[in-house]
């Protein structure tokens, strides 16, 4: 009966009767059932461009033709705000540049997402699950070097790197791999943050006598909790060791 006393009321073409069903009765229970079914942000760190995100808030929605409103919520602060509109069913908003997108970087931590009605009242809220760089640790053997390139058996080779982070605090294994064997290691910390013109990081010196002539491979390599997660292994060169000339 509701809907045909809407259908007296308005006059003109059969949508715009049903548009105007739609914003009476039945568009506000059909909006109620707003579900979101994704959301995830990604932030990464790139030395040219700084703070990077990708992601999206995404969800379903009933037979409902409106606009709706998302919230980035972090600690009950609203960080952002984004209108969009539903399309009788799906709907999605990403994080990136352009309009309609959500353009404010998350910090690290626990934030949520609500979905706002026209009248303003929330019909969906969920958590939104940051993966931020900050939160991983990520680290480099920055610009190591070694000398001599050539040696006897019994002489020294000295090789120097430093550690530089793209991501959490933490701490770590640093060592001196020949042949890919680890002969020599150091412990260290390093705080949180991104390194792109110098290394914050402990710079490490090591030292290594040969004692058969032959090549060998150098590289330098940071493991963190025992693993080569969020670790680094780089090569440094190769070193000639010649026969003891006293021999």
């Amino acid at each position: 009966m509701e809907r045909r006393a809407c259908l007296t009321t308005f006059t003109g073409s059969a949508l715009l009767l049903s548009a105007g069903c739609l914003s009476n009765s039945s568009q506000s229970q059909a909006c109620d059932a707003v579900e979101i079914t994704r959301a995830s942000v990604s932030v990464e760190y790139g030395c040219d461009t700084g703070q990077i995100r990708s992601g999206s808030v995404e969800g379903q929605v009933g037979d409902c033709n409106t606009e709706l409103s998302l919230e980035i919520v972090d600690e009950d602060e609203t960080i952002e705000e984004v209108a969009f509109e539903t399309n009788n069913g799906r709907w999605s908003v990403g994080f990136g540049e352009g309009p309609g997108q959500v353009r404010a970087i998350p910090s690290s931590g626990d934030k949520r997402v609500r979905i706002r009605g026209p009248d303003g009242g929330i019909l969906a809220s969920e958590q939104l699950t940051v993966s931020h760089y900050l939160d991983s640790p990520a680290l480099t053997v920055w610009r190591p070097e070694f000398e001599p390139e050539t040696v006897s058996v019994g002489e020294d080779v000295t090789v120097v790197f430093s550690i530089a982070t793209f991501g959490a605090e933490t701490s770590f294994t640093a060592a001196l791999l020949v042949d890919g064997e680890p002969v020599e290691t150091r412990d260290g910390t390093v705080d949180s943050g991104a390194d792109c013109q110098s290394a914050s990081g402990p710079e490490y010196e090591f030292s290594y006598t040969f004692e058969e002539p032959g090549e060998y491979e150098l590289a330098g390599r940071i493991t963190v909790d025992a693993s080569a997660k969020g670790g680094d292994t780089k090569s440094i060169g190769t070193v000639t060791v010649s026969s003891d000339s006293s021999s």
